[in-house]
Protein backbone atom coordinates (compact mmCIF):
# COMPACT_ATOMS: atom_id res chain seq x y z
CA UNK A 1 0.00 0.00 0.00
CA UNK A 2 1.17 3.52 -0.56
CA UNK A 3 1.61 5.69 2.35
CA UNK A 4 0.26 8.64 0.29
CA UNK A 5 -2.34 7.85 -2.06
CA UNK A 6 -1.76 8.80 -6.06
CA UNK A 7 -3.44 11.90 -7.24
CA UNK A 8 -6.45 11.60 -9.79
CA UNK A 9 -7.20 13.91 -12.73
CA UNK A 10 -11.00 14.04 -13.36
CA UNK A 11 -11.30 14.86 -16.78
CA UNK A 12 -14.49 15.77 -18.32
CA UNK A 13 -16.67 17.49 -21.19
CA UNK A 14 -16.77 16.36 -24.75
CA UNK A 15 -15.22 17.40 -28.65
CA UNK A 16 -18.57 19.69 -28.96
CA UNK A 17 -20.34 21.30 -25.95
CA UNK A 18 -22.56 24.41 -25.44
CA UNK A 19 -19.90 25.42 -23.29
CA UNK A 20 -17.11 26.45 -26.02
CA UNK A 21 -14.88 28.79 -25.18
CA UNK A 22 -12.17 29.43 -27.63
CA UNK A 23 -13.46 28.09 -31.37
CA UNK A 24 -9.29 27.28 -31.75
CA UNK A 25 -9.76 24.44 -29.37
CA UNK A 26 -12.87 23.82 -31.04
CA UNK A 27 -10.57 23.57 -34.04
CA UNK A 28 -8.65 21.34 -33.23
CA UNK A 29 -10.88 18.82 -31.57
CA UNK A 30 -12.56 18.51 -34.60
CA UNK A 31 -9.56 18.09 -36.81
CA UNK A 32 -8.72 14.82 -34.11
CA UNK A 33 -11.79 13.61 -34.52
CA UNK A 34 -12.02 14.14 -38.10
CA UNK A 35 -8.57 12.56 -38.77
CA UNK A 36 -9.75 9.50 -36.56
CA UNK A 37 -12.90 8.36 -38.36
CA UNK A 38 -13.94 7.54 -41.63
CA UNK A 39 -17.23 8.91 -44.09
CA UNK A 40 -17.53 12.23 -42.18
CA UNK A 41 -20.77 14.01 -44.97
CA UNK A 42 -23.27 13.00 -42.98
CA UNK A 43 -21.44 14.43 -39.65
CA UNK A 44 -20.47 17.42 -41.46
CA UNK A 45 -24.11 17.90 -42.66
CA UNK A 46 -25.63 17.48 -39.29
CA UNK A 47 -23.40 20.06 -37.82
CA UNK A 48 -24.17 22.06 -40.66
CA UNK A 49 -27.88 22.11 -39.95
CA UNK A 50 -27.55 22.24 -36.13
CA UNK A 51 -24.87 25.18 -36.60
CA UNK A 52 -26.89 27.64 -39.11
CA UNK A 53 -29.72 28.93 -37.10
CA UNK A 54 -27.28 29.26 -34.00
CA UNK A 55 -24.60 31.50 -36.13
CA UNK A 56 -27.49 33.47 -38.03
CA UNK A 57 -29.01 34.45 -34.71
CA UNK A 58 -25.92 35.16 -32.36
CA UNK A 59 -24.78 37.08 -35.48
CA UNK A 60 -27.98 39.04 -35.34
CA UNK A 61 -27.61 39.39 -31.31
CA UNK A 62 -24.79 40.79 -31.17
CA UNK A 63 -25.78 43.03 -33.38
CA UNK A 64 -28.73 44.54 -31.47
CA UNK A 65 -28.19 43.94 -28.28
CA UNK A 66 -25.89 47.45 -28.45
CA UNK A 67 -27.59 49.92 -26.75
CA UNK A 68 -29.07 52.36 -29.88
CA UNK A 69 -30.11 49.12 -31.56
CA UNK A 70 -31.40 47.64 -28.21
CA UNK A 71 -33.74 50.56 -27.67
CA UNK A 72 -35.42 50.50 -31.16
CA UNK A 73 -35.49 47.27 -31.04
CA UNK A 74 -37.14 46.70 -27.50
CA UNK A 75 -39.57 49.94 -27.84
CA UNK A 76 -42.81 48.63 -27.38
CA UNK A 77 -42.04 46.36 -24.76
CA UNK A 78 -42.42 47.59 -20.72
CA UNK A 79 -39.28 48.11 -19.12
CA UNK A 80 -38.93 45.57 -16.95
CA UNK A 81 -39.61 42.66 -19.47
CA UNK A 82 -37.13 44.86 -21.94
CA UNK A 83 -34.77 44.13 -18.95
CA UNK A 84 -35.68 40.42 -18.22
CA UNK A 85 -35.31 39.95 -22.13
CA UNK A 86 -31.53 41.43 -22.51
CA UNK A 87 -30.85 38.91 -19.32
CA UNK A 88 -31.93 36.25 -21.48
CA UNK A 89 -30.20 37.02 -24.13
CA UNK A 90 -26.46 37.71 -22.70
CA UNK A 91 -27.06 35.17 -19.66
CA UNK A 92 -24.20 32.22 -19.50
CA UNK A 93 -25.24 31.02 -16.48
CA UNK A 94 -26.18 27.87 -17.26
CA UNK A 95 -22.65 27.50 -18.77
CA UNK A 96 -21.38 27.41 -14.94
CA UNK A 97 -22.62 24.34 -13.85
CA UNK A 98 -20.20 21.80 -14.06
CA UNK A 99 -21.36 18.45 -14.99
CA UNK A 100 -22.75 16.26 -12.51
CA UNK A 101 -19.95 13.39 -13.67
CA UNK A 102 -17.13 15.34 -12.33
CA UNK A 103 -18.79 16.38 -8.90
CA UNK A 104 -20.15 13.12 -8.80
CA UNK A 105 -16.50 11.47 -9.01
CA UNK A 106 -14.92 14.36 -7.10
CA UNK A 107 -17.33 13.44 -3.94
CA UNK A 108 -16.63 9.64 -4.47
CA UNK A 109 -12.76 10.40 -4.10
CA UNK A 110 -13.19 12.48 -1.18
CA UNK A 111 -14.81 10.13 0.75
CA UNK A 112 -12.01 7.49 -0.02
CA UNK A 113 -9.26 9.91 0.97
CA UNK A 114 -8.14 10.17 -2.54
CA UNK A 115 -6.70 13.44 -3.55
CA UNK A 116 -8.01 15.07 -6.95
CA UNK A 117 -7.77 17.98 -9.44
CA UNK A 118 -10.13 19.02 -11.90
CA UNK A 119 -9.77 19.79 -15.85
CA UNK A 120 -12.12 19.40 -19.17
CA UNK A 121 -11.05 18.13 -22.67
CA UNK A 122 -11.02 22.25 -23.30
CA UNK A 123 -8.13 22.55 -21.26
CA UNK A 124 -6.18 19.18 -22.45
CA UNK A 125 -6.58 21.18 -26.13
CA UNK A 126 -6.02 24.02 -25.03
CA UNK A 127 -2.29 23.03 -23.86
CA UNK A 128 -1.85 26.33 -20.99
CA UNK A 129 0.80 25.51 -18.69
CA UNK A 130 -1.59 24.67 -15.68
CA UNK A 131 -3.18 21.72 -17.17
CA UNK A 132 0.22 20.10 -18.01
CA UNK A 133 1.22 20.63 -14.31
CA UNK A 134 -1.64 18.83 -13.49
CA UNK A 135 -1.57 16.35 -16.00
CA UNK A 136 2.39 15.46 -14.37
CA UNK A 137 1.63 15.61 -10.93
CA UNK A 138 -1.69 13.68 -11.39
CA UNK A 139 -0.73 9.42 -11.75
CA UNK A 140 -4.25 8.61 -12.75
CA UNK A 141 -6.63 9.84 -15.32
CA UNK A 142 -10.26 9.38 -15.08
CA UNK A 143 -11.59 10.46 -18.07
CA UNK A 144 -15.88 10.67 -18.66
CA UNK A 145 -17.05 9.93 -21.50
CA UNK A 146 -20.72 11.32 -20.87
CA UNK A 147 -20.19 13.55 -23.72
CA UNK A 148 -18.35 11.55 -26.06
CA UNK A 149 -19.95 10.00 -28.91
CA UNK A 150 -17.91 7.53 -30.37
CA UNK A 151 -14.24 6.32 -30.51
CA UNK A 152 -13.27 8.94 -33.63
CA UNK A 153 -13.51 11.28 -30.47
CA UNK A 154 -12.10 9.35 -27.54
CA UNK A 155 -9.28 7.98 -29.03
CA UNK A 156 -7.69 11.36 -29.94
CA UNK A 157 -8.27 12.39 -26.22
CA UNK A 158 -6.76 9.27 -24.93
CA UNK A 159 -3.31 9.89 -26.91
CA UNK A 160 -3.09 13.34 -25.91
CA UNK A 161 -3.58 11.89 -22.25
CA UNK A 162 -1.05 8.96 -22.31
CA UNK A 163 2.01 9.96 -20.43
CA UNK A 164 4.62 6.83 -19.96
CA UNK A 165 4.30 6.82 -16.76
CA UNK A 166 0.67 7.37 -15.83
CA UNK A 167 -2.56 5.42 -15.94
CA UNK A 168 -5.79 6.10 -17.54
CA UNK A 169 -9.22 5.02 -16.42
CA UNK A 170 -11.87 5.69 -18.73
CA UNK A 171 -15.95 5.38 -17.58
CA UNK A 172 -19.51 6.70 -18.33
CA UNK A 173 -22.32 6.45 -21.04
CA UNK A 174 -20.25 5.47 -24.26
CA UNK A 175 -18.81 2.42 -22.69
CA UNK A 176 -21.84 1.57 -21.35
CA UNK A 177 -22.88 1.48 -25.06
CA UNK A 178 -19.71 -0.05 -26.79
CA UNK A 179 -18.11 -2.33 -24.16
CA UNK A 180 -19.63 -5.52 -25.52
CA UNK A 181 -17.64 -4.81 -29.01
CA UNK A 182 -15.09 -2.85 -28.10
CA UNK A 183 -11.45 -3.98 -27.02
CA UNK A 184 -10.12 -0.87 -24.87
CA UNK A 185 -7.04 0.70 -26.09
CA UNK A 186 -3.26 0.27 -25.57
CA UNK A 187 -3.57 3.88 -23.64
CA UNK A 188 -6.24 2.62 -21.44
CA UNK A 189 -5.63 0.51 -18.09
CA UNK A 190 -9.59 -0.20 -16.46
CA UNK A 191 -12.54 0.62 -18.66
CA UNK A 192 -15.45 1.06 -15.59
CA UNK A 193 -18.79 0.24 -16.57
CA UNK A 194 -22.09 0.92 -14.58
CA UNK A 195 -23.09 2.48 -11.07
CA UNK A 196 -19.89 4.90 -10.17
CA UNK A 197 -20.94 4.63 -6.91
CA UNK A 198 -20.05 0.92 -6.71
CA UNK A 199 -16.62 1.36 -9.12
CA UNK A 200 -14.63 4.41 -7.26
CA UNK A 201 -14.28 1.85 -4.14
CA UNK A 202 -12.71 -0.62 -6.04
CA UNK A 203 -11.11 2.15 -8.22
CA UNK A 204 -9.82 3.91 -4.74
CA UNK A 205 -8.42 0.20 -3.51
CA UNK A 206 -6.56 -0.49 -6.82
CA UNK A 207 -5.22 3.28 -6.61
CA UNK A 208 -4.11 2.57 -3.04
CA UNK A 209 -2.07 -0.82 -4.13
CA UNK A 210 -0.13 0.91 -6.00
CA UNK A 211 -2.38 -0.17 -9.25
CA UNK A 212 -1.03 -3.71 -8.47
CA UNK A 213 -4.33 -5.18 -7.51
CA UNK A 214 -7.91 -4.56 -9.18
CA UNK A 215 -11.00 -6.60 -8.03
CA UNK A 216 -14.84 -6.51 -9.08
CA UNK A 217 -17.04 -4.93 -6.73
CA UNK A 218 -19.11 -7.93 -5.27
CA UNK A 219 -21.75 -7.47 -7.74
CA UNK A 220 -19.62 -7.50 -10.29
CA UNK A 221 -17.04 -8.82 -12.58
CA UNK A 222 -13.79 -8.67 -13.98
CA UNK A 223 -13.04 -8.64 -17.79
CA UNK A 224 -9.56 -9.06 -19.58
CA UNK A 225 -9.55 -7.60 -23.09
CA UNK A 226 -7.12 -7.45 -26.15
CA UNK A 227 -5.94 -4.34 -24.41
CA UNK A 228 -7.86 -3.07 -21.62
CA UNK A 229 -9.18 -4.56 -17.91
CA UNK A 230 -12.99 -4.02 -18.02
CA UNK A 231 -14.49 -3.61 -14.23
CA UNK A 232 -18.05 -3.99 -14.23
CA UNK A 233 -19.94 -2.52 -11.18
CA UNK A 234 -23.00 -5.20 -11.48
CA UNK A 235 -26.48 -3.95 -10.21
CA UNK A 236 -27.81 -2.81 -6.67
CA UNK A 237 -29.82 -5.56 -4.66
CA UNK A 238 -32.70 -3.03 -4.18
CA UNK A 239 -34.79 -1.07 -6.64
CA UNK A 240 -34.84 1.99 -4.55
CA UNK A 241 -31.55 4.21 -5.19
CA UNK A 242 -31.92 5.87 -1.80
CA UNK A 243 -28.75 4.53 -0.80
CA UNK A 244 -26.45 6.96 -3.25
CA UNK A 245 -25.75 10.22 -0.92
CA UNK A 246 -26.16 13.03 -2.78
CA UNK A 247 -22.57 14.19 -4.67
CA UNK A 248 -20.86 17.64 -2.58
CA UNK A 249 -22.14 20.61 -4.48
CA UNK A 250 -20.86 22.39 -1.49
CA UNK A 251 -17.27 21.06 -2.33
CA UNK A 252 -17.31 21.58 -6.07
CA UNK A 253 -17.79 25.27 -5.39
CA UNK A 254 -15.14 25.70 -3.54
CA UNK A 255 -13.09 23.57 -6.20
CA UNK A 256 -13.88 26.14 -8.89
CA UNK A 257 -14.27 29.08 -6.20
CA UNK A 258 -18.09 30.54 -7.36
CA UNK A 259 -21.65 29.93 -6.04
CA UNK A 260 -24.13 28.21 -8.22
CA UNK A 261 -27.52 29.23 -9.71
CA UNK A 262 -27.90 25.95 -10.84
CA UNK A 263 -26.64 22.26 -10.14
CA UNK A 264 -27.50 19.04 -12.17
CA UNK A 265 -29.00 15.68 -10.60
CA UNK A 266 -30.02 12.48 -10.91
CA UNK A 267 -32.80 10.00 -9.29
CA UNK A 268 -33.56 7.46 -11.68
CA UNK A 269 -31.29 4.71 -13.43
CA UNK A 270 -32.72 2.85 -16.74
CA UNK A 271 -36.45 3.32 -17.92
CA UNK A 272 -39.39 1.63 -18.42
CA UNK A 273 -40.13 1.58 -22.00
CA UNK A 274 -38.22 0.78 -24.95
CA UNK A 275 -37.95 3.39 -27.54
CA UNK A 276 -36.50 1.56 -30.92
CA UNK A 277 -34.09 4.58 -31.26
CA UNK A 278 -32.89 4.95 -27.48
CA UNK A 279 -30.03 2.52 -25.50
CA UNK A 280 -30.71 4.80 -22.11
CA UNK A 281 -32.47 1.41 -20.44
CA UNK A 282 -29.00 -0.58 -21.12
CA UNK A 283 -26.24 1.85 -19.95
CA UNK A 284 -25.59 0.17 -16.82
CA UNK A 285 -25.85 -3.04 -18.29
CA UNK A 286 -28.84 -3.45 -16.11
CA UNK A 287 -32.45 -3.22 -17.52
CA UNK A 288 -34.40 -3.05 -14.24
CA UNK A 289 -35.73 0.44 -13.32
CA UNK A 290 -34.49 2.00 -10.35
CA UNK A 291 -35.42 5.07 -8.91
CA UNK A 292 -34.83 7.31 -5.73
CA UNK A 293 -38.02 8.09 -3.32
CA UNK A 294 -39.98 11.16 -3.75
CA UNK A 295 -39.04 11.71 0.23
CA UNK A 296 -35.15 11.11 -0.49
CA UNK A 297 -35.40 13.48 -3.51
CA UNK A 298 -37.09 16.58 -1.25
CA UNK A 299 -34.64 15.79 0.98
CA UNK A 300 -31.42 16.26 -0.90
CA UNK A 301 -33.13 19.03 -2.71
CA UNK A 302 -34.14 21.04 0.41
CA UNK A 303 -30.42 20.48 1.46
CA UNK A 304 -29.10 22.20 -1.23
CA UNK A 305 -31.14 24.94 -1.42
CA UNK A 306 -30.33 25.36 2.46
CA UNK A 307 -26.04 24.78 2.06
CA UNK A 308 -26.47 27.13 -1.57
CA UNK A 309 -27.57 31.02 -0.60
CA UNK A 310 -27.33 31.29 -4.93
CA UNK A 311 -29.29 27.91 -5.78
CA UNK A 312 -32.33 28.71 -7.80
CA UNK A 313 -32.68 25.59 -9.94
CA UNK A 314 -32.44 22.49 -10.01
CA UNK A 315 -31.95 20.43 -13.33
CA UNK A 316 -32.99 16.86 -13.17
CA UNK A 317 -30.69 14.58 -15.67
CA UNK A 318 -33.14 11.37 -15.70
CA UNK A 319 -34.51 9.88 -18.10
CA UNK A 320 -37.92 10.32 -16.93
CA UNK A 321 -38.44 12.31 -13.91
CA UNK A 322 -42.27 11.70 -14.24
CA UNK A 323 -41.93 8.17 -13.24
CA UNK A 324 -43.44 6.65 -11.47
CA UNK A 325 -46.61 9.10 -11.22
CA UNK A 326 -47.06 8.62 -7.34
CA UNK A 327 -43.58 9.56 -6.81
CA UNK A 328 -43.89 12.88 -8.72
CA UNK A 329 -46.74 14.11 -7.11
CA UNK A 330 -46.01 13.05 -3.75
CA UNK A 331 -42.40 14.92 -4.73
CA UNK A 332 -44.89 18.05 -5.69
CA UNK A 333 -47.00 17.87 -2.55
CA UNK A 334 -43.85 17.89 0.10
CA UNK A 335 -42.20 21.09 -2.07
CA UNK A 336 -45.91 22.40 -2.10
CA UNK A 337 -45.96 22.14 1.79
CA UNK A 338 -42.07 23.80 1.90
CA UNK A 339 -42.89 26.82 0.00
CA UNK A 340 -42.01 25.82 -3.25
CA UNK A 341 -38.19 26.86 -2.56
CA UNK A 342 -36.91 25.86 -5.88
CA UNK A 343 -37.04 25.54 -9.49
CA UNK A 344 -37.00 22.87 -11.57
CA UNK A 345 -36.06 21.31 -14.79
CA UNK A 346 -36.68 17.82 -15.82
CA UNK A 347 -37.14 15.02 -18.86
CA UNK A 348 -40.87 13.94 -19.26
CA UNK A 349 -43.23 12.03 -21.13
CA UNK A 350 -46.24 13.28 -22.98
CA UNK A 351 -48.62 11.05 -21.56
CA UNK A 352 -47.84 12.38 -17.87
CA UNK A 353 -48.47 15.57 -19.14
CA UNK A 354 -51.25 15.21 -20.86
CA UNK A 355 -53.01 15.29 -17.35
CA UNK A 356 -53.68 18.48 -16.74
CA UNK A 357 -54.00 18.33 -12.78
CA UNK A 358 -50.31 16.94 -13.18
CA UNK A 359 -49.07 19.83 -14.84
CA UNK A 360 -50.96 22.05 -12.69
CA UNK A 361 -49.27 20.47 -9.67
CA UNK A 362 -45.87 20.73 -10.94
CA UNK A 363 -45.97 24.25 -11.91
CA UNK A 364 -46.88 24.56 -8.05
CA UNK A 365 -44.23 22.68 -7.01
CA UNK A 366 -41.93 24.99 -8.46
CA UNK A 367 -41.38 23.18 -12.17
CA UNK A 368 -40.42 25.74 -14.76
CA UNK A 369 -39.37 23.61 -17.92
CA UNK A 370 -40.00 20.05 -19.66
CA UNK A 371 -37.97 18.35 -22.48
CA UNK A 372 -40.58 16.24 -23.94
CA UNK A 373 -39.79 13.67 -26.62
CA UNK A 374 -42.40 14.29 -29.00
CA UNK A 375 -40.02 12.83 -32.16
CA UNK A 376 -42.84 12.76 -35.16
CA UNK A 377 -46.60 13.26 -35.12
CA UNK A 378 -47.06 10.21 -37.67
CA UNK A 379 -49.42 7.24 -36.12
CA UNK A 380 -47.18 4.76 -37.90
CA UNK A 381 -43.73 6.01 -37.19
CA UNK A 382 -44.63 6.15 -33.34
CA UNK A 383 -45.86 2.27 -33.19
CA UNK A 384 -42.57 1.43 -35.19
CA UNK A 385 -40.32 3.55 -32.53
CA UNK A 386 -42.09 1.84 -29.96
CA UNK A 387 -43.39 5.47 -27.78
CA UNK A 388 -45.75 3.74 -26.74
CA UNK A 389 -47.85 7.21 -27.02
CA UNK A 390 -49.92 8.88 -29.54
CA UNK A 391 -50.69 12.37 -31.47
CA UNK A 392 -53.89 13.17 -29.96
CA UNK A 393 -51.86 12.34 -25.89
CA UNK A 394 -48.66 14.21 -27.24
CA UNK A 395 -50.76 17.44 -28.32
CA UNK A 396 -52.16 17.21 -25.34
CA UNK A 397 -49.43 17.27 -22.97
CA UNK A 398 -48.24 21.21 -25.29
CA UNK A 399 -51.60 22.43 -24.69
CA UNK A 400 -51.69 21.61 -20.83
CA UNK A 401 -48.11 23.25 -20.90
CA UNK A 402 -48.66 26.65 -22.69
CA UNK A 403 -52.08 26.51 -20.68
CA UNK A 404 -49.65 26.69 -17.17
CA UNK A 405 -46.93 28.61 -18.57
CA UNK A 406 -44.59 25.38 -17.86
CA UNK A 407 -41.77 26.13 -20.91
CA UNK A 408 -41.78 22.90 -23.20
CA UNK A 409 -38.62 21.89 -25.00
CA UNK A 410 -39.66 19.37 -27.68
CA UNK A 411 -37.07 17.12 -29.67
CA UNK A 412 -38.24 15.99 -32.89
CA UNK A 413 -36.18 12.97 -35.07
CA UNK A 414 -36.60 12.93 -38.88
CA UNK A 415 -36.04 10.09 -40.91
CA UNK A 416 -36.81 7.15 -38.57
CA UNK A 417 -38.39 4.04 -40.87
CA UNK A 418 -41.30 5.07 -42.06
CA UNK A 419 -40.37 8.66 -42.80
CA UNK A 420 -41.48 9.99 -45.87
CA UNK A 421 -42.16 14.00 -47.20
CA UNK A 422 -46.26 13.46 -45.94
CA UNK A 423 -44.94 12.57 -42.42
CA UNK A 424 -42.42 14.90 -41.90
CA UNK A 425 -45.38 17.88 -43.06
CA UNK A 426 -47.50 15.60 -40.76
CA UNK A 427 -45.57 16.94 -37.77
CA UNK A 428 -45.37 20.72 -38.65
CA UNK A 429 -48.54 20.29 -39.31
CA UNK A 430 -49.24 19.02 -35.80
CA UNK A 431 -46.87 21.62 -34.47
CA UNK A 432 -48.68 24.17 -36.19
CA UNK A 433 -51.10 23.36 -34.26
CA UNK A 434 -49.67 22.68 -30.87
CA UNK A 435 -47.02 25.16 -30.85
CA UNK A 436 -43.89 23.92 -28.27
CA UNK A 437 -41.57 26.65 -26.84
CA UNK A 438 -38.56 25.45 -28.08
CA UNK A 439 -37.23 22.71 -30.52
CA UNK A 440 -34.74 20.32 -31.42
CA UNK A 441 -34.38 18.70 -34.68
CA UNK A 442 -32.30 15.66 -34.93
CA UNK A 443 -31.78 13.60 -37.89
CA UNK A 444 -32.06 9.60 -37.25
CA UNK A 445 -28.69 7.92 -36.30
CA UNK A 446 -27.69 4.39 -36.40
CA UNK A 447 -24.47 5.48 -33.78
CA UNK A 448 -25.61 3.74 -30.62
CA UNK A 449 -25.15 0.12 -30.86
CA UNK A 450 -27.50 -2.30 -29.10
CA UNK A 451 -30.65 0.00 -29.64
CA UNK A 452 -33.74 -2.09 -30.50
CA UNK A 453 -33.77 -0.62 -33.88
CA UNK A 454 -30.43 -2.50 -34.94
CA UNK A 455 -31.82 -5.93 -33.89
CA UNK A 456 -32.07 -8.09 -36.63
CA UNK A 457 -35.21 -8.66 -36.65
CA UNK A 458 -36.31 -4.66 -36.68
CA UNK A 459 -33.48 -4.42 -38.99
CA UNK A 460 -35.32 -7.30 -41.75
CA UNK A 461 -39.00 -5.94 -40.78
CA UNK A 462 -37.55 -2.31 -41.99
CA UNK A 463 -34.98 -3.17 -44.77
CA UNK A 464 -32.90 -0.98 -42.56
CA UNK A 465 -28.85 -1.39 -43.36
CA UNK A 466 -26.66 0.89 -41.48
CA UNK A 467 -22.60 0.96 -41.23
CA UNK A 468 -21.28 -0.75 -38.65
CA UNK A 469 -18.02 0.91 -36.74
CA UNK A 470 -17.43 2.78 -33.87
CA UNK A 471 -15.90 5.44 -35.25
CA UNK A 472 -17.77 7.63 -36.86
CA UNK A 473 -20.51 9.82 -35.05
CA UNK A 474 -23.12 9.56 -38.09
CA UNK A 475 -22.83 6.31 -39.59
CA UNK A 476 -24.68 5.94 -43.34
CA UNK A 477 -27.74 3.97 -43.17
CA UNK A 478 -30.84 3.58 -45.45
CA UNK A 479 -33.74 1.77 -45.40
CA UNK A 480 -37.40 1.01 -47.00
CA UNK A 481 -38.77 4.90 -47.02
CA UNK A 482 -35.95 7.46 -46.74
CA UNK A 483 -32.06 7.31 -46.91
CA UNK A 484 -29.61 9.65 -44.40
CA UNK A 485 -29.29 11.90 -47.13
CA UNK A 486 -32.68 12.59 -47.71
CA UNK A 487 -33.36 12.99 -44.12
CA UNK A 488 -30.85 15.36 -44.21
CA UNK A 489 -32.60 17.69 -46.33
CA UNK A 490 -35.67 17.49 -44.63
CA UNK A 491 -34.16 18.05 -40.89
CA UNK A 492 -33.22 21.22 -42.68
CA UNK A 493 -36.35 21.75 -44.33
CA UNK A 494 -38.39 21.35 -40.73
CA UNK A 495 -36.17 23.63 -38.68
CA UNK A 496 -36.06 26.77 -41.06
CA UNK A 497 -39.94 25.84 -41.15
CA UNK A 498 -40.49 26.01 -37.58
CA UNK A 499 -38.40 29.49 -37.74
CA UNK A 500 -40.50 30.95 -40.53
CA UNK A 501 -43.81 30.08 -39.96
CA UNK A 502 -43.37 31.69 -35.58
CA UNK A 503 -43.87 28.16 -34.46
CA UNK A 504 -41.19 27.58 -32.03
CA UNK A 505 -38.05 28.88 -31.26
CA UNK A 506 -34.32 26.94 -32.00
CA UNK A 507 -33.39 25.52 -28.92
CA UNK A 508 -29.50 25.33 -29.68
CA UNK A 509 -29.50 29.33 -30.11
CA UNK A 510 -31.05 30.32 -27.11
CA UNK A 511 -29.97 27.39 -24.97
CA UNK A 512 -27.59 29.87 -23.37
CA UNK A 513 -30.22 31.97 -21.91
CA UNK A 514 -32.79 28.96 -21.10
CA UNK A 515 -32.85 29.33 -17.67
CA UNK A 516 -34.06 32.98 -17.86
CA UNK A 517 -36.86 32.22 -20.57
CA UNK A 518 -40.41 33.37 -19.83
CA UNK A 519 -43.55 32.62 -21.74
CA UNK A 520 -43.86 36.71 -22.17
CA UNK A 521 -40.57 36.40 -24.16
CA UNK A 522 -41.85 34.57 -26.90
CA UNK A 523 -43.63 36.78 -29.39
CA UNK A 524 -40.77 39.06 -29.72
CA UNK A 525 -38.06 35.94 -29.97
CA UNK A 526 -40.45 34.90 -32.55
CA UNK A 527 -40.08 38.21 -34.83
CA UNK A 528 -36.58 38.39 -33.77
CA UNK A 529 -35.74 34.77 -35.50
CA UNK A 530 -37.65 36.17 -37.73
CA UNK A 531 -35.60 39.34 -38.16
CA UNK A 532 -32.26 37.53 -37.98
CA UNK A 533 -32.97 35.39 -41.01
CA UNK A 534 -33.96 38.68 -43.12
CA UNK A 535 -30.91 39.83 -41.85
CA UNK A 536 -28.07 37.51 -42.35
CA UNK A 537 -27.66 38.20 -46.12
CA UNK A 538 -24.07 37.36 -46.65
CA UNK A 539 -24.26 34.50 -44.02
CA UNK A 540 -27.27 32.80 -45.15
CA UNK A 541 -25.17 32.73 -48.91
CA UNK A 542 -22.53 31.18 -47.17
CA UNK A 543 -24.43 28.74 -45.53
CA UNK A 544 -25.95 27.69 -48.91
CA UNK A 545 -22.89 26.96 -50.38
CA UNK A 546 -21.71 25.01 -47.73
CA UNK A 547 -24.48 23.01 -47.50
CA UNK A 548 -24.24 22.84 -51.46
CA UNK A 549 -20.76 21.61 -50.92
CA UNK A 550 -21.56 19.29 -48.88
CA UNK A 551 -24.32 17.64 -50.40
CA UNK A 552 -22.61 16.72 -53.28
CA UNK A 553 -20.50 14.74 -51.38
CA UNK A 554 -22.59 13.09 -48.92
CA UNK A 555 -25.13 12.28 -52.03
CA UNK A 556 -21.99 10.44 -53.60
CA UNK A 557 -20.44 8.46 -50.94
CA UNK A 558 -23.77 7.99 -49.65
CA UNK A 559 -24.59 6.51 -53.33
CA UNK A 560 -21.82 4.64 -52.79
CA UNK A 561 -22.77 2.94 -49.24
CA UNK A 562 -26.11 2.43 -50.85
CA UNK A 563 -25.31 0.98 -54.03
CA UNK A 564 -23.19 -1.76 -51.80
CA UNK A 565 -25.77 -3.03 -50.02
CA UNK A 566 -28.19 -3.28 -52.75
CA UNK A 567 -25.54 -5.48 -54.68
CA UNK A 568 -24.90 -7.72 -51.09
CA UNK A 569 -28.97 -7.82 -50.83
CA UNK A 570 -29.68 -8.77 -54.43
CA UNK A 571 -26.70 -11.48 -53.80
CA UNK A 572 -28.94 -12.46 -50.81
CA UNK A 573 -32.13 -12.50 -52.42
CA UNK A 574 -30.25 -15.09 -55.04
CA UNK A 575 -28.88 -17.16 -52.99
CA UNK A 576 -32.45 -17.59 -51.36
Amino acid sequence: MRPTPACVLILSGGVITPKEKSFATLLKKQVGQWREGAHHWLELKVKANVGEPVLIHEKYRRKIIKADRWAEETKDLTDDLRGELREFLTSNRNFETPELTEVSLASLLAEEGIPYELATYDDLYSGHADFVAKLKRCEVVFASSTFVRDLSELIPLLRRLKRRDNRIVVGGALMGSIHGEWQGHESVDIVAVGYGEMLVPVLADWIRSGFEDIKAPATGRIEEKQYSTFVFSGSPATLSLDFIKKPDWLRSEVDHDTRYEMINYESVRGCPYRCAFCNYPYLFADKKFRTKSAAKIAQDWLEYKAEHPNLEYITCLDSLFTLPKPRLLELCKTLIEQGSPIKWICYARADDLADEEVVAMMVKAGAVQVQIGIETANAQILSNMNKRTDKETNGRALDNCRKYGLTSVVTLIVGFPGETEATVRETLEFLREHPCDFHFVATFSTRVQGVPILSDEMKARFDLISMSTLFTVAPYWDHSTMGCFEATQWSRWLGTKLIEEKISLDAASFYHGVLSYRSEFSPWLLDFQVRAWSDAGFLIRAANTLHRWIDRRLKADFGRFRQKHATTRAALKACD
